[in-house]
Parts: C-alpha cells; sequence; structure tokens
C-alpha cells in the first residue's frame, strides 16, 4: 500500500532537483547500463498446429505475422491498445494483422528491448501480456476524480478522469539511485518552460509532485528513447502530449505512481 508522501517547496529548494548527485552534462539526462544491452532476439519457431482435440493455446498458433487473422490478433490488439498504441477500426474489425498492428507490434518490441521485427513469437507474446496485464484495469488510486497516473511497468503516463483513459504518453524514469518515487501526490507547482537551476537544461511542460520532481517533456528521451534515464523525474517524450498534458491538469490535481 503507498503511502502519502509530502511535498517540500521552499525557496532554498525552488529548483529543479531530478537527482542529488553530480551528473553528465546534460541535466535530467543519465546513461542506462540495463538499456543499452543489446535486443532479446526473437524467437521463430515453426507454426505448429494442435490436435483438433487439443484446447487452443497461444503458443500453437504463433508466431503471428502480418496478414494474420482471428481471436488471437484482438486479443494482441486489445493489449497493444491498453498499452497506447492505435489499432485502426478495419483491422479490429477483422481481427487481423494489418499495418497499424504490425506498427504497434513493432514499438512495442522497441519500446522493452526487442528486436522491432513486427512479428509475434512466444516472446512478443508474454511481453505484451505481462506488460498490459488486465486490458482496462486501473489501481484504486487511479478510479476516482482526475489523476495523473504513472504506471512504471507499462512505462505510460495516462491522464484519467472518474476512470476514464484521456490520453497515454510513453514515459521513462528515475534510474538506480535516484528512483522517480512511488505513492499518492499532488501537482504542487506548474512551470510552462521550466529551466532546471541546477543544470541549466530545458523542461517544459513541467508538473511538479514531489520536490524536485516532475513531469516534463524531455528533448533527450524524444532523442534517445530509453537508452537513457532521469534524474528521477517523469521524463515524456511527446511534445504536443506533454504540452496538452500540462494545459488540462491543474494545480492540486492527484498524481499516482505505481507498478502494475
Amino acid at each position: 500500500m503507498h503511502t502519502i508522501r509530502s511535498i517540500v517547496v521552499g525557496a532554498a529548494l525552488a529548483v529543479t532537483l531530478c537527482a542529488v548527485a553530480a551528473g553528465p552534462a546534460r541535466a535530467d539526462e543519465v546513461p542506462e547500463p540495463a538499456a543499452t544491452a543489446a535486443p532479446t532476439p526473437e524467437p521463430e519457431p515453426p507454426v505448429v498446429e494442435p490436435p483438433a482435440t487439443a484446447v487452443p493455446v497461444a503458443a500453437s498458433a504463433l508466431p503471428l505475422r502480418a496478414g494474420a487473422h482471428g481471436w488471437r490478433v484482438r486479443v494482441l490488439q486489445d493489449r497493444l491498445a491498453w498499452l497506447g498504441y492505435p489499432i485502426s477500426a478495419s483491422n479490429r474489425t477483422q481481427q487481423q494483422m494489418g499495418a497499424s498492428t504490425v506498427a504497434a507490434v513493432r514499438k512495442a518490441q522497441a519500446k522493452f528491448g526487442y528486436r522491432p521485427t513486427g512479428v509475434v513469437g512466444p516472446g512478443t507474446w508474454e511481453l505484451v501480456r505481462d506488460r498490459a496485464g488486465t486490458v482496462g484495469r486501473l489501481p484504486a488510486g487511479c478510479r476516482t476524480g482526475r489523476v495523473v497516473c504513472v504506471d512504471k511497468t507499462a512505462r505510460l503516463v495516462r491522464l484519467v478522469v472518474d476512470g476514464d483513459v484521456g490520453t497515454t504518453l510513453d514515459a521513462r524514469f528515475g534510474f538506480p539511485g535516484a528512483a522517480t518515487r512511488e505513492g499518492t501526490f499532488h501537482v504542487s507547482r506548474k512551470s510552462r518552460y521550466h529551466v532546471s537551476s541546477l543544470y541549466r537544461t530545458s523542461m517544459p511542460f513541467s508538473l511538479f509532485f514531489s520536490g524536485g520532481q516532475a513531469v516534463h517533456y524531455s528533448p533527450y528521451f524524444a532523442r534517445d528513447g530509453y537508452s537513457g534515464a532521469s534524474h528521477g523525474c517523469v521524463n515524456l517524450r511527446d511534445y504536443d502530449g506533454a504540452r496538452w498534458l500540462f494545459d488540462h491538469v491543474p494545480l492540486g490535481t492527484r498524481v499516482y505512481v505505481y507498478w502494475s
């Protein structure tokens, strides 16, 4: 059960403190060793048809490639959509592995360290299943009122209003030793064109929720993806999405940071 953390804002701390230790020349960005490892190769087993009397299991019909269709594709699409990837209406209606579904698979693979082939073997199937969790299910801290829900497992920020997800944005978090804090917080300060007083780097659309930790756009995340990390802040890489979030999150809005 997460505990409510107090937000300390004072004149002496009116700076951006996404880390307390000295970092590289770029503020709020450091290399993340785990993210620089070689991508995990996707297993490519041959398709094995189960006996007619067997209960269907996912692995029996894998890999799923472009053009595949059926209920397994629809399950995959539901999970990808919950992870924030757009799936076309025609792909969903036909339960088909069409262009938008393949593109979503590639993005998910790249995001979580797999080779972006667009082919769903057992590894990708389990990856998407585990990261998505139960589709549509939010923790109790995200179900009432307006909440910025920060899901570390899915690497997402969701703006949720009375249980309805309004927008979903990719996110990355603090490196080991400067982890993004978990629990329930509130937006205590907003700074549209914030510049870190500690590192002198740009942090547009900052929503401060725990001391110097903020949700904000990161040009380094936009450039480098998950090969880096923050000094504790919640980085967003979609500039327009970060601006939209900033404009729709008033002071006092609850921020819930959790592992799903």
